[in-house]
Order: C-alpha cells, then sequence, then structure tokens
C-alpha cells in the first residue's frame, strides 16, 4: 500500500521509542544530557534501522558494532553513556532489561579501563595524533600575524600562558585601578560576569585573568593569574586596534 512505507533509517524518529520515554521524564537528569543522550540514540537507531529500545536490548551485538563503527575510544563511551541512561530509566524493568543493562556496565567499565590506561601511558587518542600541531609551529604563526589582530591575541592567550578549558570569547574586559593585584576578593565577588580580565590603567602593570566558569570549576575552584607582560601588551595592542564597545 502507497505511503505505508517506511524506510529504516528514520524508523526511529517515527515510531514512538519507550526507550527514551524514561529518561525524558526523569526531573534529575539535566535537560542537556536529556538532549545529547536523545541525539546520540537517535542517530544509532538511524545508521541502524532499529528502534532505540532494540538497541539497549541487543548489547551482544550492538556493542562489538560501537566498537566497529566508532574507532575513537571517547565516542564509544558516549555511546553507551547513553545506552545506559535509556535502559536505567526504562518505564518497566524486567529480567531481559536487567540482563542487559549488566552487560552495557560491564562494556562501560571495559572502555573506561582503557581510556584510563591511555592516560597513565599518555598516549594520544587517534584524533589527537591527526590535529597534532608542534607548539613551536603555532608561535611562528602567532608572529607572523598583525600585531593587534584577533587572530594573533586568541593564539597569544593560547600560548604565553598555560593551555584553558574554559571559552575565552566569553570573558569579560573591566577597567581596574592603577594595578590590577590591589583587588580583593571583595572586589572579585562584586563582579557580575563569571569569567572576566581585569586590565590596570597603568601600561606597566600586567593583567589579571579570573575564571569562575569553566568544566572543571566544582572541583578546582576559581582560576586567578597575573598574566605576563608580554600577554598584556598584546592585549593592549589589540584593544588599540579594535576599541571596545562600551556599555553606556
Amino acid at each position: 500500500m502507497q505511503g505505508s512505507h517506511t524506510q529504516m533509517g528514520h524508523l526511529a524518529t517515527i515510531k514512538p521509542d519507550r526507550a527514551l520515554q524514561g529518561m525524558l521524564q526523569d526531573p534529575v537528569l539535566s535537560d542537556s544530557s536529556k538532549l545529547t543522550y536523545t541525539q546520540r540514540l537517535k542517530a544509532m537507531s538511524a545508521k541502524r534501522g532499529q528502534p532505540i529500545t532494540e538497541l539497549a536490548m541487543q548489547p551482544r551485538v550492538i556493542f562489538p558494532w560501537i566498537q566497529e563503527q566508532y574507532p575513537e575510544l571517547a565516542m564509544q563511551k558516549n555511546l553507551v553513556t547513553a545506552v545506559l541512561a535509556a535502559l536505567k530509566r526504562m518505564p518497566t524493568m524486567n529480567s531481559l532489561c536487567r540482563q542487559a543493562l549488566a552487560i552495557w556496565l560491564q562494556a562501560s567499565k571495559e572502555l573506561e579501563a582503557q581510556q584510563q590506561a591511555r592516560l597513565k601511558a599518555n598516549e594520544p587518542s587517534a584524533r589527537q595524533q591527526r590535529g597534532y600541531v608542534n607548539l613551536r609551529d603555532v608561535v611562528r604563526v602567532r608572529t607572523s600575524l598583525a600585531k593587534g589582530s584577533r587572530q594573533r591575541l586568541l593564539l597569544a592567550f593560547y600560548t604565553m600562558i598555560p593551555p584553558l578549558r574554559c571559552d575565552l570569547n566569553r570573558v569579560a574586559l573591566l577597567q581596574c585601578p592603577a594595578s590590577a593585584a590591589t583587588i580583593s576578593q571583595d572586589d572579585v565577588d562584586t563582579v557580575k560576569e563569571n569569567n572576566f580580565l581585569c586590565l590596570p590603567a597603568d601600561r606597566k602593570k600586567p593583567a589579571i585573568l579570573v575564571l569562575r566558569e569553566f568544566k572543571t570549576a566544582n572541583s578546582a575552584g576559581i582560576w586567578r593569574r597575573t598574566l605576563p607582560m608580554n600577554l598584556t601588551q598584546e592585549l593592549w595592542k589589540s584593544l588599540q586596534a579594535e576599541p571596545p564597545l562600551l556599555k553606556v
């Protein structure tokens, strides 16, 4: 009958899937996690041409398939985590669900062990190896860029101080006293922006970078560092080339 045929690759997006119901209704799980897990599960479902529930209930078939289709260890772990998030919250947890859950949990432990072993051996992943660039080459590119350009400033922040797990595009620039070093913790607490740079009026004094919102902030606490003078000067040159728009 015309109109009744459904392409296998789109089955999960058309047919409601009970594997997602419990996960999407869980008030403890954040909206961002729900969205991420759902996207990953639907991508697998479309690629396999199977409903998500079937994927979750076939760990002995699907886990080897994941390892074959996704060579990156991190991606394998992400997909297994998404399956676990759905399977743990299945509306009806019967004996078959518990058996599948146990196998997926073991798969997750195996991947975690592989990740830890790689970290201890300091072995870069295949993706990291493909994207590796020698620091000397980055510095060479930085010095070749026009002074005051945004590109040069960004590379200066990534090469003149230790690497940061932070989006430097979301750092506010604040006017400060003659010496940024005089800023107290009370001053920091009054700043509304989570991440900010304090640039002193005296251009011979270094700037201070304060980060309160980044991936490991809960365990690492507030990151506060005095920037080296060469980086502070790069910042001044950039501001001279492109003066910021001030809020009135």
